[in-house]
């Protein structure tokens, strides 16, 4: 005699099993918490070594702005002598600079200032003399000018920043991967 099972009463009487929906906070913290990580791996980005070329385009930009924000404010004080109205401010300004309080002066000052950034020969030295200081004093950037060093600054800080977000979008991408379902 041969029994018959019956299967689907017997699937019906099973006990459901519960199961736990799926923990989003999980998945938030793998991929908060890898995104962090590959943000603080990609500081180390910092510690790369600064290279020349780069170095003396950030010193000769930081150079060139400089120069036209000093044009931009000779202007400014240009309007102010010919209206008769020099203010205090505008009268150190232009004794630091060596100008007189004379609209020609003031002129001629700024085509200086323009072509000391905008010449072949005088961008050439420039970049000469950036190049030359960071040869003489790669390894102790004590020793090298304010705006040099600020240049090195800034190239250190922009490394920082790329490895930082190149790090944390790496880490992003792995910790949307280690949780898909």
């Amino acid at each position: 005699m041969v029994e018959r099972v019956n299967y689907e009463a017997q699937v019906n009487q099973m006990p459901v099993p519960y199961y736990y929906p799926h923990s989003s906070s999980a998945s938030v913290k793998r991929i908060v918490g890898m995104t962090l990580a590959g943000g603080l791996i990609g500081m180390t980005g910092y510690y790369i070594p600064v290279q020349k070329d780069v170095f003396v385009q950030r010193a000769f930009d930081m150079t060139r702005n400089d120069a036209y924000d000093d044009i931009s404010r000779l202007r400014d004080i240009a309007v102010e002598v010919d209206n008769g109205e020099v203010s205090t401010e505008s009268k150190m300004i232009l004794q630091q600079m060596g100008v007189a309080e004379d609209r020609t002066a003031i002129a001629n000052k700024c085509i200086e200032l323009e072509n000391k950034v905008t010449d072949k020969t005088s961008v050439k030295t420039l970049k000469d003399g950036f190049a030359s200081a960071f040869d003489n004093a790669k390894k102790k950037t004590h020793k090298m000018n304010a705006l040099c060093s600020d240049a090195y600054r800034e190239v250190r800080r922009n490394k920082f920043r790329w490895g930082v977000g190149i790090g944390s979008g790496i880490g992003l991408a792995l910790g949307l991967l280690s949780s898909r379902d």
